[in-house]
């Protein structure tokens, strides 16, 4: 404030201390209080100018003081003045500044509220999921201790190492030293194929599921040695080949359809996805290795009927449709983990529990880290503010696996035929949901794969009909239906992508057989190429061609 002997000059002292109060009231910007200071100074001297004495000064500042009445409320009127009084400009400007504190305060206490949410565990979806997994049915019919007995017994075997460099290798591509090494080690480890030959023939295979890290859920199943499962598979189809060029084509047989139906029993029933694609592959490897032995091989017309016998059981009650249940579950498992569960917000999403999650992705090598670091960082304050709830995202996620299960009955020329892009309506489901967005695999390209599967089987079948005609006709069929009509096979082979039987054409050199691809046209039997140019199954372009074998 100005010095006080400028504003003041020789008022009387209860006149200053009654202006001072009166600013102390008022409470406003230094510079106001100053001129409000003056003022009332100004008019206090304007008062007591007529007075004569000391005495008459002091009685007309008492009744002055009177008439103002209680400093406060004196303080408080003034105060309200000055603030109508200001420029609009200024009003404006207050107002906005006390608006962004307020909104600052609030998001900052909003922040900690968040920020400090934990989830809550209600369900114990593991032990719900075990329940599931599980038949009614004795321990007795389970192959999974065998086949995990087997597991043991071949990891502990001395050249494991060795001979897994040249998994997914056919017998006859390796070289002559490690041909020797398989051959001695396919001896000296029958008692492992034994193991998967019996599991083979039970009707069950269940496992119980378990957590390794409590912080990940369900996305931290321990899950049974896959990998190894399918070099078992691997071994198991090359002591298959190797009997096949010994001819003993029945021990050849018998090695894969028992590799067969062991890939089916990963593929079956209320399992994990990724168990699901791992017996697809075991069953891919078999068929395949069927094809050619049938094509390097002249086989008895016996044989072949017991082993086109024996895969028409193997198959019998297959439905090659995907099973989501479990990773259904997993993704409830997930919001209890992700999500808080507080009835203000419905349940928001945890950042913590969000990162837990992606890193489980980054562990199961389906993420890297740069992903889930891109999934958090430039979405914090969508996830703070926007993103769907507890409740909204249990609804998405009961939406996105009831469209995924009702696709997975379709063929693909039916969603083809319909329209649906099955990606882009999956993701319109859950658009929005950072949490669903990032955790949801590509359901599609699994869809596909089964389909690929019931095909790759039952031309295998066909395949092995064919040979049998030929072998007590002398000749092939002129046409498909003939396989039928003389009582070769049940019904024809068809081809997803089309709805209608797989082509078969009768050739100079034997037949072709083939499914039409992805692409939905019939390009003449012309093989899909990979991007090196060579031909091979499943590829984008051409057609599928099971038969004749690609070299």
């Amino acid at each position: 404030m100005k010095k006080e002997k400028n504003i003041f000059g020789n008022l009387p002292v209860e006149i200053i201390d009654y202006i001072r109060l009166v600013i102390k009231k008022m409470n406003y910007r230094r510079r106001v209080c100053e001129d409000v200071a003056a003022e009332l100074a100004a008019h206090f001297e304007d008062e007591l100018k007529d007075c004569k004495t000391d005495g008459d000064r002091q009685q007309k500042s008492k009744q002055i003081i009177e008439n103002f009445g209680d400093p406060k409320l004196l303080g408080i009127l003034l105060r309200r003045a000055k603030k109508r009084c200001r420029p609009l400009w200024r009003t404006a400007l207050v107002r906005s500044l006390q608006a962004a504190g307020i909104f600052v305060l609030f998001l900052i206490v909003y922040s900690i509220w968040f920020l400090t949410g934990k989830p809550v565990i209600t369900t114990d979806y593991i032990a719900e999921f075990n329940r599931l997994v599980r038949p009614v049915a004795d321990e007795s019919r389970n192959a999974a201790p065998l086949y995990e007995k087997a597991i043991q017994l071949f990891k502990g075997s001395s050249d494991y190492n060795d001979i897994r460099q040249v998994f997914g290798k056919k017998y006859d591509e390796v070289t002559p030293e490690v041909k020797e090494r398989l051959e001695k080690r396919i001896t000296e480890n029958k008692a492992i194929f034994d193991l998967v030959i019996e599991g083979s023939a039970k009707p069950y295979y269940w496992r119980t599921y378990y957590i390794g890290d409590p912080n990940y859920g369900m996305m931290g199943i321990l899950k049974t040695e896959l990998a190894e499962f399918r070099e078992l598979s691997q071994h198991l189809v090359w002591r298959a080949q190797l009997s096949a060029q010994q001819g003993r084509y029945e021990d050849s047989f018998n090695d894969l359809t028992a590799c067969y139906r062991f890939g089916r029993h990963l593929r079956q029933g209320n399992i994990t996805l990724i168990e699901q694609l791992v017996g697809i592959a075991i069953e891919a490897l078999s068929v395949q290795a069927i094809r050619d032995i049938l094509d390097a091989h002249e086989i008895d017309t016996a044989i072949l009927a017991a082993l086109q016998q024996d895969m028409e059981q193997a198959i019998a009650g297959e439905s090659y449709v995907v099973n989501f249940t479990a990773e259904k579950l997993c993704a409830y498992e997930a919001i209890q983990r992700t999500f808080t569960d507080d009835s203000l917000t419905g349940g928001h999403l945890c950042l913590l529990g969000f990162s837990r999650a992606l890193l489980a992705l980054t562990v199961s090598g389906s993420h890297s880290s740069t992903d889930v670091m891109l999934g958090i960082l430039p979405n914090i304050p969508y996830i703070l503010f926007i993103h769907p709830n507890r409740k909204e995202t249990k609804y998405m996620i009961e939406r996105h696996y009831d469209f995924m299960e009702k696709v997975a009955l379709k063929s693909p020329a039916q969603v083809r035929g319909e329209g649906t892009d099955i990606d882009e309506e999956a993701m319109k489901i859950v658009k929005g949901n950072l949490f669903l967005e990032v955790l949801s695999p590509a359901f599609s390209k699994v869809i596909e794969i089964s389909n690929r599967s019931k095909m790759d089987v039952q031309a295998t079948i066909t395949v092995i009909a064919l040979q049998r005609y030929k072998n007590q006709n002398g000749q092939y069929p002129e046409s498909f239906s003939d396989l039928v009509t003389a009582g070769y096979l049940k019904e024809l082979p068809i081809d997803p992508w089309s709805d209608k039987p797989l082509v078969y054409k009768k050739t100079d050199e034997g037949f072709t057989l083939y499914g039409i691809g992805i692409n939905f046209i019939d390009d003449g039997g012309t093989m899909s190429l990979d991007n090196s140019g060579r031909p091979r199954l499943w590829q984008k372009n051409g057609d599928w061609v099971l038969w004749p074998v690609v070299k």
